[in-house]
């Protein structure tokens, strides 16, 4: 029976670069150009640069809290962090992520297991097993709507998985 541990360690794998019941971020980013990432379907709805964006969010504040690193008080609303708020182009934006699960990984690696069962100092009642995994829940689902946003702009076909 795998530990907490390790499971959290396998879906940030799992998220990051290693195709399973889902694509990777990795794989479902592959190839996009900042043209496709910014296409959007009307103005109620996100563009998978936004969506990266958001990730990019809430995946480091999460992570910098986790570090123990004061991540402050959050501006504006969940709305904001959708927006590119330091002017990344598309390749320095997905970059910014892909360290961002790498950083994740060594911290949960090189955590003792008892941090997991610790309380989250900014969402109480929360341990930060809960936290990842809900973190981890989180971006799959983000990933799902990359997939589906470039299904239905014609930049995903079936040689790409997923049908």
């Amino acid at each position: 029976m795998m530990d907490k541990k390790s499971v959290l360690l396998q879906q940030l794998t799992m998220l990051h670069n290693r195709d399973g019941w889902f694509v990777s971020f990795d794989h479902a980013v592959k190839g996009l150009t900042s043209e496709q990432a910014s296409w959007k379907t009307g103005e109620s709805t996100n563009s998978i640069w936004e969506i990266v964006n958001h990730l990019r969010f809430w995946n480091q504040r999460y992570l910098n809290s986790f570090k123990g690193i004061v991540t402050g008080k959050m501006e504006g609303d969940n709305d904001s962090t959708f927006i590119n708020l330091d002017h990344l182009n598309w390749a320095e934006t997905i970059a910014s992520v892909v360290e961002i699960f790498r950083e994740w990984h060594n911290a949960v690696k090189e955590c003792e297991q008892e941090k997991l069962d610790s309380p989250v100092p900014h969402d109480s009642g929360t341990t930060w097993g809960q936290a990842l995994s809900n973190l981890t829940i989180h971006t799959a689902y983000h990933i799902g709507q990359i997939v589906h946003i470039r299904k239905t702009q014609g930049s995903w076909g079936p040689e790409l998985g997923v049908d």
